[in-house]
C-alpha cells in the first residue's frame, strides 16, 4: 500500500540512529516518505505510542539492536531484550491496534545465527551460533518461523553479513584498528584464521529496499558472496602504521561467507564491491 496523497510508500524506522537505518534513510529519502522513532524500543509504551500516532505507516522496519559481540556476552538478558523480546511485543502490538494500509514488517537479523562453515551459506544452512549475539538474533527468527501466519501482515527477515564504516564500534576492522593505536610494537591476534563476507552499506540498502518493495516473507541471505580472508585485512591495515610485528596464531576455522543467489533472483543486484581496496 502507498500514501493516497503523494504516491509514495510511508515506511517506519525503528532504531533510526543506527549506521544502517541512517545510510537507508539518506539513499531513498526522494522515494520513500520516512517515520523515525529514535528511543529506545525496550520501552515498549512508547514505542506503542508511537505507532498510534503514525498509523499512517505502510511499511516498518526494525535497525534496533544491540550488535556488538563483546557487549552481548556482558550483558546477555539486556541483548535478548533488545535483540527479541522486545520486537515480538511490537509484532503482536501491529497485529492488534489499527493501523491504515499497513502490512509489511521487517526484522534486521545477522550472518552470526549460522553454524560456522567452509563452504557458502544458504538461507537453509545449519543455524548455531557461537556467540549470544548470534542467539539472540536467532531467537527471533525462530519465533518468526513459527508465528508468522498467525499475523495479518507480511514479516521479512534481513540476514546481513558484515560491513565496514569506520564510525562503527565492537566490530571486527574496528576492533584491529584500534588495536593498531595502541603503543604496543607487537600485536598478537588469535583464532582470526577465517573467511568472511564483506558488503558495502550501499548494497546492504538496495537489498533492503528491494524487500520492502515486493514484500518478501521469512529470510534472505544479503552478502557479496566474496569471501574476504581475516588476516589480509589485518596484514593491509599493518602497511599504513609500517612499525608494527604481527603474531596471528591459532589453526584455521570456520567462515561466514553467504550465498546471495535466493535475493538475485527476486531481482536484486550487488555491486563489485572490494574492501581491501577500501581500507
Amino acid at each position: 500500500m502507498k500514501n493516497r496523497s503523494n504516491n509514495k510508500l510511508v515506511v517506519g524506522c525503528l532504531g533510526s540512529k543506527s549506521t544502517l537505518a541512517k545510510s537507508f534513510i539518506n539513499q531513498y529519502r526522494k522515494k520513500i516518505i520516512f517515520k523515525q522513532y529514535k528511543g529506545n524500543i525496550v520501552n515498549h509504551k512508547l514505542v506503542t505510542d508511537w505507532l498510534i500516532k503514525n498509523k499512517n505507516i505502510n511499511i516498518l522496519i526494525n535497525f534496533a539492536a544491540i550488535t556488538s559481540v563483546k557487549k552481548c556476552e556482558q550483558k546477555r538478558k539486556k541483548a535478548l531484550e533488545v535483540n527479541c523480546t522486545s520486537v515480538i511485543k511490537i509484532l503482536k502490538t501491529l497485529n492488534t491496534i489499527k493501523m491504515v494500509n499497513f502490512d509489511y514488517f521487517l526484522a534486521i537479523s545477522s550472518s552470526h545465527v549460522f553454524k560456522k562453515s567452509f563452504i557458502k551459506l544458504k538461507e537453509n544452512s545449519l543455524k548455531k551460533p557461537t556467540n549470544y549475539y548470534g542467539f539472540s538474533k536467532l531467537s527471533l527468527e525462530k519465533y518468526i518461523f513459527k508465528n508468522y501466519k498467525k499475523f495479518f501482515f507480511k514479516i521479512g527477515i534481513a540476514r546481513i553479513f558484515n560491513y565496514y564504516n569506520k564510525n562503527s564500534k565492537g566490530f571486527f576492522i574496528n576492533d584491529v584498528i584500534k588495536e593498531f593505536s595502541k603503543k604496543n610494537k607487537t600485536l598478537k591476534f588469535k583464532n582470526i584464521n577465517a573467511y568472511r563476507d564483506y558488503i558495502s552499506i550501499k548494497d546492504i540498502s538496495s537489498a533492503i529496499y528491494n524487500m520492502i518493495s515486493k514484500k518478501m516473507i521469512l529470510d534472505y541471505n544479503i552478502c557479496s558472496g566474496k569471501k574476504v580472508f581475516l588476516p589480509n585485512i589485518i596484514k593491509k591495515i599493518n602497511k599504513k602504521f609500517k612499525d608494527k610485528v604481527i603474531v596471528i596464531t591459532g589453526k584455521r576455522v570456520g567462515d561466514l561467507v553467504g550465498s546471495n543467489i535466493k535475493l538475485k533472483k527476486r531481482g536484486w543486484r550487488v555491486t563489485n564491491y572490494n574492501l581491501i581496496n577500501e581500507l
